[in-house]
């Protein structure tokens, strides 16, 4: 009876032993699930996190790239506006040289009584010596009695040779001997910066009278006050 009393506790022991065993498995299998459903979700949230933190990143890249590119575009723009004031105001160009805009009516040459154009009479300009002159509206300046002469000169300033300039009279040219085709002369007007005291030479005589007249640029809107010159030929009366 004690023999088989020790048998049933034994029994009853190692029954008990493998229960806290499996407990203890289980216990043990439980937290490891649990671990990994915790590593599971910490993966997914920083998943998300890195999604978000990449979005975020990529909006802010794209609002940057969008503001340079804006940026750019007023820069161009503000270049454009800048460098079309800057031509407002240094003047108009002919044959590559800054034209004065101060210029002045001439004195001491002889005005033309029995021209075809009379002073303050409207005319339409059909001469192209430079860009927004042509058919530009003017008005009649002054008619002088005077020949008109077509040349070739090199800039004071050492520039680019200027051909076939149109137009001088005879008291803005010095040379020894009569002006005609082919004679050397040094210029002595100052139509265009650079111009006065250039060394050229006459291409071409024309017969006058010679013409200023005060027109509005076609292309700038810019006036040009007491232009020289232009020929009989190179004027159109508007009716």
């Amino acid at each position: 009876m004690k023999k088989r009393n020790i048998m049933t506790s034994l029994s009853v022991a190692a029954l008990s032993l493998s229960l806290l065993s499996g407990v203890a498995v289980s216990a043990d299998s439980m937290s490891n699930m649990h671990d990994m459903s915790s590593m599971k979700m910490e993966k997914k949230t920083t998943k998300k996190s890195t999604k978000k933190s990449t979005m975020k990143m990529t909006k802010k890249s794209a609002k940057k790239t969008t503001a340079k590119k804006s940026t750019m575009k007023m820069t161009k723009k503000s270049s454009k506006k800048m460098n079309m004031k800057h031509s407002m105001m240094s003047g108009m160009m002919m044959d590559g040289l800054e034209m004065n805009m101060n210029s002045k009516l001439p004195k001491g040459l002889k005005k033309a009584t029995h021209a075809k154009f009379h002073v303050g009479q409207k005319v339409t300009l059909k001469a192209k010596h430079m860009e927004g002159m042509y058919n530009a509206k003017a008005t009649v300046a002054g008619v002088y009695k005077t020949d008109l002469y077509e040349i070739d000169f090199m800039p004071t300033n050492g520039g680019k040779m200027v051909e076939n300039h149109k137009w001088l009279v005879a008291s803005e040219l010095k040379a020894k001997g009569a002006l005609k085709a082919g004679k050397k002369v040094t210029v002595l007007a100052d139509h265009m910066y650079n111009m006065k005291g250039a060394k050229g030479k006459i291409v071409k005589v024309h017969k006058g009278p010679a013409y200023v007249v005060t027109f509005k640029d076609t292309k700038t809107k810019m006036v040009m006050k007491n232009h020289k010159w232009l020929t009989q030929q190179e004027l159109k009366a508007i009716k």
